[in-house]
């Protein structure tokens, strides 16, 4: 539903197969949620069902994928106070993203189905959180638009 153009351009530019599409069980989503304390968004869960664990090419060298949901917060929360961040991580904060330890992205679970997405990145002198995105769908495809954009970028060369 929020990712189906998504899964279409990942095979169309050739950054995934389907067979490199793997997703989690809604036991595994539901085991984290109880874990964790809080009800994943529609969309975030939509993410996880239809990748959660793998996506060929797509968002490889950055963390995203569910071996490391469990530790992005403790990981975000060491990166702020690392870089003496004057505001602290939202309760209802999910870290689902984190890129080479300098930098993260969070949505809060309060904030329905398909929330805002909110940014920090090491060395940018930020002194609150970045609304990166109006949507995680809107990350997700934001995403897609960066790997197309690289493969435009080598290909032409």
């Amino acid at each position: 539903m929020y990712l189906d153009t998504v899964k279409q351009q990942l095979q169309q530019l050739g950054l995934v197969q389907p067979d490199e599409l793997v997703g989690c069980t809604a036991s595994e989503i539901s085991k984290l949620e109880q874990e964790l304390g809080i009800s994943l968004p529609k969309a975030y869960q939509e993410f996880l069902l239809e990748m959660g664990h793998g996506a060929g090419q797509f968002l490889r060298g950055s963390d995203c994928f569910f071996k490391h949901l469990p530790y992005f917060r403790e990981w975000a929360i060491e990166l702020l106070e690392e870089n003496n961040f004057p505001k602290p991580l939202p309760n209802d904060a999910f870290v689902f993203f984190m890129h080479q330890g300098y930098q993260f992205s969070f949505f809060l679970v309060s904030e329905g189905d398909d929330p805002p997405i909110y940014s920090y990145c090491e060395g940018e002198n930020q002194i609150q959180f970045t609304k990166s995105n109006a949507k995680f769908s809107g990350f997700i495809k934001q995403e897609v638009e960066i790997h197309k954009e690289y493969l435009f970028a080598f290909s032409s060369h």
